[in-house]
């Protein structure tokens, strides 16, 4: 009987002592690994064989292993880099051999404390522990608090569902393995979505397929709207949003070689408002050596409306949407206080009916004197760029469709717009951005470069004319003025251009987007997270009627292993390839990426130099529009007349106080008193 009760004795503490350490067997790899396993429980105790367990110093995450078929290449062997040497291109046939590849996802990890209540309008804290000593990481976390009806979206017939909550700081984390007997180490993808810095999620950017190429993939939630960018226009104030993508970033040097991941070789990659995030992050203190290197896909640091640099603004914005909610009160601290009391759904709404005077929207980025010194073209210009890392950026052909997508109330009539359309547009457009002089003359020759003069009264016309405007002055210029400070500040730039116009099509043979959108704003996206090769179970809701193509397939294997290529060697060339050659202060190439893909140089360079050369020699100008090079010429007599009207009035000064003095000398000669002489 006490044999019996010693060999029970030990077998409880050889159990607990086990499952202390998270000492089982890991089937995949056939060895014992001390620090995660892959599980067969669960939540309720239920076995699951695909759970893949992994310990942090935060505590335990359960995710998921995730299988996928039919997809061309494994984690540690890529099509690429088995072609023949003289096979450059192999589009359009289909790609072969396929395979069946294993993915792990863990989704939902909070990376941050909750931020509300005293939390909310603060930078984020950081967690000493989960709240649970095990988190299941099986689904995306909410979305952080907006405007849901002003997304734009593709599909309106079928919109993607969100779950919208304050406490919505999670990340996300795909990886081709998460066993340490594995000694590869896996280049990292960080991902901040686009939307403004008003709306969007990273739950609509599945990393399985991008992760099946060799990367670990982080996707990450980030306050949006007055939630991130409310500030009082101080140091103590605002950029919360850029605050968390920077913990965000913390967090994967501290924890991601947990998930295979090498903390060495972390890439940065921005979409739109997140492409003016990384651009952010090269500039600021608070990011230094937290990432190795950036790709700044469909905007920049410089994008138009996305940085507020007058913090009196900054703080206006505030006062404004205090009075939306009810908060009227004189000092800049008790409305602070006062909206620290409102409900997420009462901001949210305050934000809709507030009048937004300058700028695109009220709550961005702000010069605050901590996270952002200074504007970032001066910090550029001075070549103040304290994160020189190798930088990737380029625009779609179409980038300017996601600015008409945003005027939800055109989805009624198809998006079809006439002149008068487009001229308050381009007018808004001028007042927001705030020409303080020749506002007339900007406005004029901004409304004659974008007309279709055949024939005004085309409406298919004028609706190309304007998403032109918009892609040019939302996209194609501050991108490429970008690429150009970057270059001279001693980065290694690489551009490319997205031409790749998807020929795919819903169940009925029409096109999952109409034709007019032609390269659209997320199109690189689609082919970067390889949604032409997505299970349908993974794809936003909206996307999973779509029927991709093997040219799209084709299209996306390319583009997926030129990211890879770039965060794993800082040179997006795919292997025994060499065509991308990098852009420079004077030879400025940039890649046209299509079914093909061929070198250029100097992408839109007349409608490049019209918005960053041109329309800046107006602010200083008295007339209205002129060429470029008589624009030059001009300012030039403007300072010429500026020096002799200077010089004519000091010789005006100088005669008025000759005479002046002749004047006075010849009444003193006059009133002086005669002598008298006496012999």
């Amino acid at each position: 009987m006490y044999s019996f009760v010693k060999i029970y004795v030990l077998r409880l503490y050889l159990f607990y002592t086990i499952q202390y350490f998270s000492f089982t067997y890991s089937q995949n790899e056939g060895s014992f690994d001390l620090f995660h396993t892959e599980s067969t429980t669960d939540k309720v105790t239920t076995e699951l064989p695909n759970d893949a367990y992994v310990n942090i110093q935060l505590g335990r995450i359960i995710g998921k292993k995730v299988t996928i078929k039919d997809v061309p290449w494994t984690s540690d062997r890529e099509s690429h880099e088995q072609i023949p040497v003289d096979q450059k291109v192999r589009e359009p046939y289909p790609i072969d051999p396929k395979n069946t590849v294993t993915v792990f996802t863990f989704l939902g990890i909070p990376y941050a404390q909750k931020p509300v209540g005293t939390l909310r309008f603060k930078p984020p804290q950081q967690l000493p522990r989960f709240e649970e000593e095990t988190i299941y990481a099986n689904n995306f976390g909410p979305s952080c608090p907006q405007d849901i009806n002003a997304r734009p979206t593709l599909n309106f017939r079928e919109p993607t569902e969100h779950r919208v909550d304050e406490d919505c700081l999670y990340l996300n984390i795909f990886t081709p393995q998460i066993s340490r007997s594995v000694s590869t180490k896996y280049p990292v993808i960080v991902f901040f979505h686009g939307g403004g810095f008003q709306v969007g999620t990273s739950s609509d950017w599945p990393g399985h397929i991008l992760a099946s190429k060799g990367l670990v993939v982080v996707t990450a939630n980030y306050r949006l709207g007055p939630f991130g960018f409310i500030s009082l226009g101080d140091k103590h104030t605002g950029n919360y949003g850029l605050m968390d993508q920077t913990l965000v970033l913390k967090w994967v040097q501290n924890y991601i070689f947990a998930f295979n991941g090498n903390q060495d070789q972390v890439t940065i990659v921005g979409h739109g408002s997140g492409a003016v995030s990384a651009g952010l992050h090269m500039l600021s203190y608070g990011s230094e050596g937290l990432f190795h290197s950036v790709a700044a896909m469909s905007g920049s640091e410089l994008s138009y409306h996305q940085v507020i640099t007058n913090t009196m603004l900054a703080y206006n914005n505030t006062v404004k949407l205090g009075r939306q909610v009810g908060c009227t009160q004189q000092v800049g601290a008790d409305i602070w206080d006062c909206l620290l009391t409102r409900s997420p759904n009462d901001l949210i709404e305050g934000v809709q009916n507030m009048l937004v005077e300058f700028n695109r929207y009220a709550f961005l980025p702000v010069i605050d004197g901590n996270f952002l010194r200074e504007s970032p073209e001066v910090l550029l210009k001075r070549k103040e760029v304290l994160s020189p890392v190798p930088y990737l950026t380029g625009v779609n052909r179409n980038d300017g469709t996601e600015v008409l997508l945003s005027e939800r109330d055109l989805a009624r009539v198809n998006f079809i717009i006439d002149r008068p359309f487009l001229e308050y547009k381009i007018m808004d457009f001028v007042l927001k951005k705030n020409f303080t002089t020749n506002r007339e003359a900007a406005l004029q020759a901004i409304k004659h470069l974008y007309t279709f003069w055949p024939d005004l009264q085309n409406n298919d016309k004028t609706r190309q004319e304007f998403i032109h405007f918009a892609t040019d002055a939302y996209y194609v210029a501050p991108v490429s003025k970008s690429a150009q400070l970057h270059s001279e500040s001693g980065s290694i730039v690489y551009m490319y251009v997205n031409n790749y116009n998807f020929s795919t099509g819903a169940p009925n043979g029409e096109r999952f987007f109409p034709a007019w959108m032609g390269v659209c704003h997320d199109c690189d996206l689609y082919l970067l997270f390889g949604f032409p090769w997505m299970p349908k179970e993974f794809l936003p809701q909206n996307l999973r009627s779509v029927l991709w193509t093997d040219t799209d397939k084709n299209v996306s294997d390319t583009f997926m292993s030129m990211w890879k290529q770039f965060a794993r060697r800082n040179n997006p060339n795919l292997l025994r390839e060499n065509i991308w050659i990098n852009y420079g202060p004077r030879d400025r190439y940039y890649l046209n990426i299509n079914v093909t893909r061929t070198l250029h140089q100097d992408y839109e360079w007349e409608h490049v130099g019209f918005w960053n050369i041109y329309i800046g020699t107006l602010y200083d100008l008295y007339t209205t529009t002129f060429s470029p090079t008589e624009a030059s010429l001009r300012k030039e007599l403007v300072g010429f007349k500026a020096t002799t009207g200077i010089f004519i009035i000091l010789c005006a000064a100088t005669l008025t106080c000759a005479g002046t003095l002749l004047y006075l000398h010849s009444i003193y000669k006059r009133n002086r008193p005669v002598s008298v002489h006496y012999s």
